[in-house]
């Protein structure tokens, strides 16, 4: 069987086909050089296999590159390989196979000639022509002018936040100032009340005395048989005035500590001199007063009346602790800005559950006490800035520690 030969109106029709299929492409790829030439933003027209068809001038005044540099050059190779970036292979090799168009893909590379950019990539498949546009959006500007934003929007942000910290703590500053002032107004009348309500009182006490003492010397001239009873007697009254006197030299003691004027006191003399003064009390209650380290103080703001109430207020709490007698050790300890003062007995000891209590205004264990004691003490020590504490085992003793700033450690600062 003989093949079959074409006719010649079939032959025509198929190159007149083929030749409004060419025309087609043609005007399909005039029509898309027009398009490539208007557009402002970077392009390049690609073929299937990634190679520049052309571009248009935008993209050549961007990337300072010319049509011989890079027609016919795979996207890759194009400026010796500069645009070998990661992210466009993907873009053109696993993203843009699956869809038509591809929006707003963003790419940062640092180019040869123009250096460090972020790009917006926009990426099309004309089927009908069999062509990739990818159009590229110069958008480094614009993410360092937001950086750039966000940059001093933080900046703002903290400066707003500092002010505000600034302006809270102004407030806060202010009004401890002012009720640090009013408390000390507040103290200071307290403390002129006080002043004039001791002396009112302390002057027909020690008139009280006096007469007690002579009513004692003349009882024992004019009744020796009673000289017992009358002994007792007079001693429970000198007993309770020196309580009553005692109990007023803690009011002062505490009126005084918001108002108080501190001078700068050589501590180990102090306290030295304070031991000194105690011991014959303490003998007498069979205690043994022991001295360790009170040179190692230095100077420390002190006003001595009120602090020397502090001392006294722990001697006796120590001396009550040892009924049957012991040992009282007062030690010394310095640091870098600080002093600290231990005061240690050997008696009956303080159970832990108490240790907070004890520091509280007219809290008690003891009968007839008044509970001023131990808070006098923790008001007068942090009103000469430092602190006390206290550590002890139920039966083997009790210590407590005043901690003071030194006087140099004060003013350096």
């Amino acid at each position: 069987m003989e093949d079959e030969v074409p006719s010649p109106l079939t032959l025509h029709q198929e190159v007149a086909a083929l030749r409004q299929r060419v025309a087609q492409l043609e005007a399909a790829a005039h029509y898309t050089e027009q398009i490539v030439e208007t557009v402002r933003d970077p392009l390049l027209v690609l073929t299937p296999d990634l190679r520049v068809q052309s571009a248009n001038p935008a993209f050549y005044q961007l990337f300072h590159l010319i049509p011989a540099e890079t027609e016919g050059q795979l996207v890759y190779q194009i400026s010796n390989g500069q645009w070998n970036i990661p992210a466009l292979r993907t873009l053109l090799e696993e993203i843009l196979p699956c869809n038509t168009v591809f929006n707003d893909y963003e790419v940062s590379h640092d180019f040869e000639r123009i250096g460090p950019r972020t790009m917006l990539l926009n990426a099309r498949r004309l089927d009908h022509v069999d062509l990739i546009l990818l159009a590229m959006e110069d958008i480094t500007a614009r993410k360092q002018a937001a950086t750039l934003l966000q940059e001093q929007q933080a900046q703002l942000e903290y400066q707003i936040q500092e002010r505000t910290a600034a302006l809270y703590q102004e407030i806060a500053e202010r009004q401890r100032l002012e009720g640090e002032a009013q408390r000390a107004q507040h103290f200071a009348l307290l403390g002129r009340l006080a002043a004039g309500l001791s002396h009112e009182i302390r002057n027909p006490l020690g008139a009280v005395f006096l007469h007690v003492e002579l009513l004692e010397e003349e009882l024992h001239d004019l009744l020796p048989e009673s000289t017992a009873n009358t002994a007792q007697s007079l001693t429970e009254i000198k007993t309770n005035l020196a309580r009553l006197d005692d109990l007023l030299q803690d009011y002062l003691s505490l009126v005084r500590a918001g108002a108080m004027r501190l001078v700068p006191e050589d501590l180990s003399l102090f306290v030295t001199q304070f031991a000194q003064e105690m011991t014959p009390a303490l003998t007498d209650h069979g205690i043994t007063l022991q001295l360790d380290g009170l040179d190692r103080f230095g100077r420390v703001s002190l006003h001595q009346n009120t602090f020397r109430r502090v001392l006294l207020n722990l001697l006796h709490n120590a001396m009550e602790a040892m009924p049957q007698g012991g040992m009282l050790t007062l030690r010394g300890r310095q640091q870098a800005t600080t002093v600290h003062l231990d005061i240690s007995d050997t008696g009956i000891g303080i159970a832990p559950e108490q240790y907070t209590q004890i520091f509280e205004p007219l809290h008690t264990t003891k009968p007839g006490g008044t509970g001023l004691g131990l808070y006098i003490v923790q008001e007068v020590v942090a009103a000469h800035g430092g602190q006390v504490a206290v550590q002890s085992t139920v039966g083997a003793g009790t210590t407590f520690t005043i901690t003071l700033p030194l006087a140099e450690a004060e003013e350096a600062t």
